[in-house]
């Protein structure tokens, strides 16, 4: 049903055709209505006014000439953006900045904006027949803010147009909230990749103490073992000291026996040789006595024969 306006000081009343000029009208003080199926017969065509005309009403009229222009400017410079993604498609390289200067009179940066609208506002939707039909479907955005906008993160910019009451925004405001915006997301990407350093950081401590821990664990084992190995040496080494005091015993001890057997050797062959000189001279001597008296040396003979075999029996047996 189409919207009619009342303004409170007279009771003007103008009748358009959109939500856009409805909230236009609004904020200047001109309440709308609804004109029912009686009144259509009074109502000449948009824009017809019904009594006098007020500076107030002027301006609102302007604002919403001035608003529809913007949407048409914008739609325009999307489609246009929209020809000019189909045209660069067809140009090998090098061509493409020709064709812009000369068929159409576009440098190529001002050619990427227009095709970067496009991207951001014309891909979501087929292109339409007229451009009145897409500009309902856009945001109320004006070319300059459709501009701005593109500063804003693709994924972001949706409901950073939601969040704000961009109509009301100048181009400096808006300027700045995008500017606001992308140092929020650069301290938060920062503080992410903060956040991000620091689980790494976590990750490798836990790593290293893993590591630290099995380190102990390898070390405690080593030294587990290096204790039984020393323990196994000493009992070894106490096993080799004992044999070899053994073996030092008997080699001391042979040594002993050796040293003997050679002393009693050597006394037995002085003994013996001391026995034998005396016989020889006791011999010499009874032979003298044999001579001289034969009766006496009768006598030492069986004395001396008793003796030497007595002592054989006893010291030497048989």
């Amino acid at each position: 049903m189409p919207t009619r306006w009342a303004c409170p000081q007279n009771r003007t009343r103008v009748r358009f055709w959109g939500q856009a000029e409805e909230k236009a009208l609004t904020l200047v003080g001109i309440v709308p209505y609804y004109m029912d199926k009686e009144e259509k017969g009074s109502v000449n065509n948009m824009g017809d006014i019904i009594s006098e005309r007020t500076p107030l009403l002027i301006a609102a009229e302007i604002n919403i000439i001035k608003h529809q222009t913007e949407k048409m400017v914008l739609n325009n410079f999307i489609e246009i953006g929209r020809r000019l993604t189909e045209a660069k498609g067809l140009f090998k390289f090098g061509e493409w900045a020709k064709w812009l200067k000369e068929s159409v009179g576009f440098s190529q940066s001002r050619a990427e904006k227009l095709m970067r609208l496009y991207d951001a506002y014309g891909l979501q939707q087929p292109a339409l027949r007229g451009s009145e039909a897409q500009a309902l479907e856009l945001p109320n955005l004006s070319y300059t803010h459709a501009l701005i906008l593109l500063g804003v993160p693709e994924e972001d910019r949706a409901q950073f147009i939601n969040d704000i009451d961009i109509e009301s925004l100048t181009t400096r405001e808006l300027q700045l909230a995008v500017n606001d915006l992308k140092q929020s997301q650069q301290e938060k990407a920062g503080l992410q990749t903060a956040l991000n350093d620091e689980k790494e950081k976590n990750t490798q401590l836990a790593r290293e103490c893993d590591n630290l821990k099995k380190e102990t664990n390898d070390l405690r084992k080593s030294k587990q073992e290096l204790q039984q190995d020393v323990e196994k040496k000493v009992m070894e080494n106490k096993k080799l000291t004992e044999n070899s005091n053994l073996k030092s015993y008997q080699r001391v001890s042979n040594e002993l026996a050796a040293a003997q057997i050679k002393l009693l050797t050597g006394k037995v062959a002085f003994r013996y040789e001391t026995l034998d000189k005396a016989f020889k001279e006791l011999t010499y001597e009874m032979d003298l006595l044999a001579k001289i008296d034969p009766q006496v040396h009768g006598e030492y003979k069986k004395i001396l024969n008793d003796f030497l075999i007595k002592a054989m029996e006893k010291r030497m047996g048989n």
